[in-house]
C-alpha cells in the first residue's frame, strides 16, 4: 500500500495566499460606504473619541497558553452556561490570581 506524496510548502503557498472574491448574493441591499467626517466637525470628534477608546481597549497584551482538550471543552461549556466568552473567564481568573498573590 503506497501513500500519495505529501504536498510541499511551495505548492500550498499559492492556495493559501489566494483571496477568493466575496460571494454575490441576490436581493442584498448594501449600505453606502461611510464618509469620513472632518476632524473639527462634531461627527469627526465623535469618531476620533471612539478611536481613542478602542485604542485604549486594545492596549492589552496577548498571552498564549496551552491547555488539554478536556479542560478546553469544559471551559467552553461553562462559558456558554454563563453567557460569557472564554476570554472574559480567563481575564477574571488571571486578575483573581494576581490579586491573591500581590503584596
Amino acid at each position: 500500500m503506497s501513500k500519495a506524496p505529501r504536498p510541499t510548502l511551495d505548492s500550498l503557498a499559492g492556495r493559501f495566499a489566494r483571496k477568493d472574491p466575496p460571494a454575490v448574493t441576490a436581493n442584498v441591499i448594501s449600505e453606502p460606504p461611510a464618509v469620513a467626517e472632518p476632524v473639527g466637525s462634531p461627527a469627526g470628534l465623535a469618531s476620533t473619541a471612539a478611536a481613542t477608546v478602542k485604542a485604549k481597549a486594545d492596549a492589552r497584551v496577548q498571552i498564549l497558553t496551552r491547555i488539554d482538550p478536556a479542560t478546553r471543552k469544559r471551559l467552553k461549556v461553562i462559558a456558554a452556561e454563563q453567557e460569557r466568552t472564554i476570554q472574559e473567564i480567563c481575564e477574571e481568573a488571571i486578575r483573581d490570581f494576581v490579586a491573591r498573590h500581590s503584596k
